[in-house]
């Protein structure tokens, strides 16, 4: 059966990095859903072949205001982008990092990365240049309001049920290759 491996974590977690490296060592196919929301908030056409992480965008004032668009829509970009993920989990050889796929994903190695909301704000400051307070605030937001939008959207809680993953990381005092490391030992790789 083809690969699919679909990796959870709220913000500074490390899930797009992760999901990088995974894809290079594995040579699977990464798919980031935050470049396919950004393009789908603007308007703009979605190459669903070169999807990138879109690293600190979601915490610029303008990724706050299209963020904030997404939870007032009658339907928000997340359903399509989630339609669009779907198609390729069916396709396999891939990983994704996403929010809502473990979830709705009927197959695939589904992977949670654990970390305390200080420890992201942290990583989150350090990555934006922004001060820890203000990432501490937004991180939290984003988490809250996600939860909720998922909630109404879906009926699941991204806050409270775990039990779709099959292997759990706390990365709060791991490093990227650490992480990493776990994660192909898991897999059996290396």
């Amino acid at each position: 059966m083809d690969k699919v491996i679909i990796i959870f974590g709220f913000s500074g977690s490390g899930k797009s990095t992760l999901a990088n490296l995974i894809g290079k060592k594995y040579g699977l196919r990464v798919v980031h859903p935050s470049g396919i929301l950004r393009n789908l908030c603007e308007g703009k056409p979605v190459d669903i072949k070169n999807t990138r992480h879109n690293t600190g965008f979601w915490e610029t004032e303008e990724g706050i205001r299209l963020f904030k668009s997404r939870l007032e829509e009658k339907e928000p970009s997340d359903a399509v982008s989630d339609r669009l993920l779907l198609k390729e989990v069916s396709k396999g050889d891939v990983v994704i990092d996403s929010w809502s796929l473990p979830w709705l994903a009927s197959n695939g190695i589904k992977i949670y990365l654990e970390a305390d909301l200080d420890v992201r704000a942290e990583r989150v400051a350090k990555r934006d240049s922004i001060s820890y307070s203000r990432a501490k605030h937004i991180v939290s937001m984003k988490d809250e309001e996600t939860q909720k939008l998922f909630k109404r959207m879906y009926g699941f809680d991204i806050k409270k049920d775990y039990t779709v993953f099959v292997y759990v990381i706390n990365t709060n005092r791991l490093g990227k290759r650490e992480v990493f490391r776990l994660l192909c030992d898991y897999l059996g790789k290396c």
